[in-house]
């Protein structure tokens, strides 16, 4: 029987394959076992997976009993989706970071302040992404496990500061980065990065655009670029444009938010049910329950492309903000 793996199997086995710490490797390998799909196709799969992860978990036990303890880039996933914030230092992080979430990094004007990573949760219109503050990346030293932490991302904002040279921080960033075998996706067609190992959605913020004159410096950089980029101006400073930074990460990690309608009931507009651009009502009963993929006769749909309550099939793709009755 054949195994039939999903597109998200590829893109987690990636991850898994590129990871350089025991515990990345771990955290990969768990998210590549969740994508395999549970029949007897794929039982011999799941086995391997099982015991490479078993395998795994025994060396890292090993490691702690010889007093290493648990890495501070081992950080448990949350939310929706992750967001990794890195870039140079004193280009903003901790202060956007903290801006966005609950979390207080420590935050100064001198270099180098942060020297591990911090967790936030951000709203972004009732969608909860884990926003993570990084150190600096740096090309004298970097700890290899920061690489690792970047990898489990969804999205990486690769932040800059226009008032100390944009272009050769982004061109020093995306070196170190191509260098441990990760590429923002906006490169992942450039002849150079052809055998690059991961490719990661990637938005480049650039910070501290406070006023009309730094507006226009963000014009040259970006018309100075060779390829169009992924950009957006901010400031944290006067919080320009973060109110949007929100909704360009949601756009960017390809999520869209579903509304569950009970029927005969309304619908909980607060409470989204969050799926990858492309899901199908399949895809969407699985979310609610795994029992309604099998047992779905039909669903109705309000949103885009139909009418109000609309009759679709299983196969029917699900837009942004699409409110859907399922029926059993």
């Amino acid at each position: 029987m054949p195994a039939n793996l999903p597109p998200e199997y590829f893109a987690a086995e990636e991850k898994f394959r590129s990871a350089e710490s025991t515990s990345a490797k771990i955290h990969c390998l768990e998210e590549l076992i969740s994508t395999v799909p549970k029949h007897k196709g794929t039982d011999h799969l799941r086995a391997e997976l099982r015991r490479k992860l078993s395998r795994l978990k025994s060396e890292q036990h090993k490691k702690k009993n010889v007093g290493r303890h648990e890495s501070d880039f081992q950080i448990e996933k949350e939310g929706s989706g992750r967001i990794v914030v890195t870039g140079p230092t004193n280009v903003g992080k901790s202060s956007l970071v903290a801006q966005l979430t609950r979390a207080t990094p420590k935050i100064s004007d001198s270099p180098y302040t942060t020297w591990n990573p911090l967790p936030g949760m951000l709203n972004v219109q009732n969608v909860q992404l884990q926003l993570i503050d990084t150190p600096p990346l740096n090309p004298d030293f970097s700890q290899p496990e920061l690489f690792d932490l970047i990898r489990t991302a969804d999205l990486i904002l690769l932040m800059l500061d226009i008032q100390d040279f944009p272009i050769q921080q982004l061109a020093d960033s995306i070196a170190l980065l191509t260098k441990h075998h990760i590429t923002p996706e906006f490169l992942k067609n450039q002849p150079e990065n052809s055998n690059a190992s991961l490719s990661i959605p990637t938005l480049i913020v650039v910070n501290k655009v406070d006023n009309r004159s730094f507006m226009d410096d963000f014009n040259a950089f970006c018309e100075l670029e060779d390829i169009e980029l992924p950009v957006l101006p901010i400031s944290v400073l006067s919080q320009n444009n973060l109110d949007f930074l929100g909704s360009r990460c949601l756009e960017m990690m390809r999520l869209i938010r579903i509304f569950s309608k009970p029927p005969g009931k309304e619908p909980d507009l607060t409470q989204p049910y969050v799926l990858k651009s492309g899901a199908t009502v399949t895809d969407f009963a699985g979310k609610v329950h795994r029992d309604f993929v099998q047992n779905l006769k039909t669903a109705r749909v309000w949103g885009s492309g139909v009418y109000d309550g609309q009759m679709v099939g299983r196969d029917h793709l699900l837009n942004d903000g699409d409110i859907v009755e399922l029926h059993i």
